[in-house]
């Protein structure tokens, strides 16, 4: 067995055991990155790593034409996914749509946006809302007093929240800049 060192320090088997492994992954293994799984936000549900993404979506829109909620939109680099009018059921259509694996199951079933909660939120600033807790499919928001709602780690980003706010008070943004601002 010989290993090496990555000029990023982290020692790689290059056996042939290790080389198996690693093709073994195939996909799954492009999306896995050091810190866990990375979703790409702007994307479809399930897109596998921008760099991957680029090279495999091969632009024909299925994924565009099979969402029923009408979230997604194509552009120039492909297809976005826009929750301002409407949200993300997580029905894996678009999934099912796509030829090319650029959107597959092996990715998370997460969006990779969340909900950013402003300070102009009726529940904080006159307790009397409790809509996006209320339409929440999964149930992650949680209301206290005079508070601005809370949302769990387990919140996959799918826009229902922001739809049911008649105030605007909430707005999509990635999930990593949502986790830095926590």
């Amino acid at each position: 067995m010989v290993t090496r060192q990555d000029p990023d320090d982290t020692p790689t088997n290059a056996s042939r055991r290790g080389l198996f492994r690693a093709l073994g992954r195939g996909v799954q293994g492009a999306i896995v990155q050091e810190y866990g799984r990375l979703v790409n936000a702007n994307r479809p549900l399930g897109a596998v790593e921008e760099t991957l993404f680029q090279r495999l979506c091969n632009h024909c829109g299925n994924c565009v034409s099979a969402c029923p909620q009408q979230v997604l939109v194509m552009t120039d680099t492909g297809p976005v996914m826009d929750l301002t009018l409407d949200y993300c059921t997580l029905c894996t259509d678009c999934i099912t749509a796509c030829p090319s694996k650029a959107l597959n199951r092996l990715a998370q079933l997460d969006t990779g946006w969340r909900p950013k909660i402003s300070n102009s939120c009726n529940a904080r600033a006159m307790g009397n809302c409790e809509e996006c807790a209320d339409d929440c499919p999964i149930g992650v928001i949680t209301i206290e007093p005079d508070k601005l709602p809370m949302i769990s780690d387990a919140c996959h980003g799918c826009g229902a929240c922001v739809s049911s706010c008649y105030i605007g008070a909430l707005m999509m943004t990635p999930a990593e800049v949502f986790q830095r601002t926590l």
